[in-house]
């Protein structure tokens, strides 16, 4: 089948004045619904017989699924038309991709391989976006990020992975070489993952606008830093499978440094958690402004995020509590209090806490 695009030939029984959809109305369409020329038979057979009756996605033969059928590359509807060039035989699956937002299609697009076949014709290798498989679907959208589409841009919809054809068909075979290749730590390998978490030594250093940076080595094809997100101060630094070892050195708001030596010795990927004591710069005029924003921040914001639900249930059993009558300002000050009640045991152990600097391995925990 191959992957080059296909050309218009003569072929028996195919009139190429019914190339154009202008040609025909709805009396002598194929369906009597104005959309498939009359000669539609023709032309399907004449497709299946260039494909020799293999699906130009997945590669399934023809008489290997209960549906078969012929599509558009550039739909009807946006002007695409019945030529030979412009139609190719799909199994039903494969075609519901490509028409995600039509409830009333043959096939079923979820059930379509996500990868095309490395024999895909370019104008319909896309990968369809995975199912219920997180790592698999984090990495192929990693694609989309050193990949655009060409030829296929025409089968990218809302539910398939916008990358060359080149790339999509490769990535049924060789996902994690494509990513590694980029410099991306694959989710779906075995790979490390070490998580740095600073640990204040004070209420000064949880108030710190300022957190650590991080210097990453290895030994490996790749690595990756990432903030951990959720609100936390960690970093999560990711290393690929064939990494045996890393230096780390880490950097306080202080501009003291630190390095550590990590292992990572675990066959189905380490987990390890390094935890780091966190001091802030001393309190001058300089630092001030810093501190007041991240006071605000600490205090304010973090206690209205925790207050707010249980806030707005007290406030509707209990509305007298409400300050100020009920009023918004009286509303934030009341979620601002019970956040406040809520977080007191954390600002204690933030301001009293002497946590010390160890390396833990997750999976031994």
């Amino acid at each position: 089948m191959g992957s080059q695009s296909a050309t218009g030939t003569q072929t028996d029984g195919i009139n190429p004045r019914y190339d154009s959809q202008q040609t025909y109305g709805d009396r002598n369409s194929h369906y009597g619904d104005g959309k498939y020329p009359p000669d539609w038979d023709a032309r399907r057979k004449a497709v299946w017989e260039r494909q020799r009756y293999q699906c130009g996605r997945c590669g399934i033969y023809k008489g290997d699924t209960n549906v078969s059928e012929v599509h558009h590359i550039v739909h009807l509807s946006e002007g695409g038309s019945n030529s030979l060039d412009n139609l190719i035989g799909l199994c039903g699956d494969c075609h519901a991709a490509m028409h995600p937002t039509v409830d009333a299609m043959n096939g079923d697009a979820t059930k379509a391989d996500v990868f095309p076949s490395e024999y895909a014709d370019d104008r319909v290798s896309v990968i369809r976006e995975p199912d219920g498989d997180e790592e698999l679907e984090f990495d192929v959208e990693r694609l989309s990020e050193f990949s655009e589409p060409g030829e296929n841009k025409n089968a990218i919809t809302k539910i398939t992975i916008p990358t060359s054809p080149k790339v999509a068909r490769q990535a049924g075979k060789s996902l994690q070489d494509l990513l590694l290749k980029e410099g991306y730590v694959p989710r779906t390998s075995s790979y490390h993952r070490v998580s740095v978490h600073p640990q204040p030594v004070n209420l000064l250093a949880a108030m710190s606008p300022q957190g650590i940076e991080l210097t990453t080595r290895s030994d490996g094809t790749a690595f990756e830093v990432e903030d951990s997100g959720g609100g936390s101060n960690a970093i999560d630094v990711y290393f690929s499978e064939d990494s045996n070892k890393s230096e780390i050195e880490i950097t306080e708001p202080t501009g003291d440094t630190s390095k550590k030596e990590l292992n990572f010795d675990h066959r189905s990927g380490s987990r390890l958690r390094v935890k780091k004591s966190l001091h802030a710069p001393a309190l001058t005029a300089e630092t001030a402004p810093g501190y007041t924003v991240g006071a605000a921040k600490y205090f304010g914001w973090q206690s209205l995020k925790i207050g707010a639900i249980p806030a707005i249930l007290l406030a509707v059993v209990f509305p007298s509590y409400v300050p100020a009558g009920g009023s918004l300002f009286g509303l934030l000050t009341f979620i601002f209090i019970i956040g406040l009640v809520i977080r007191i045991p954390w600002i204690y152990h933030d301001a009293t806490s002497t946590p010390d600097e160890r390396v833990i391995d997750e999976r031994k925990e």
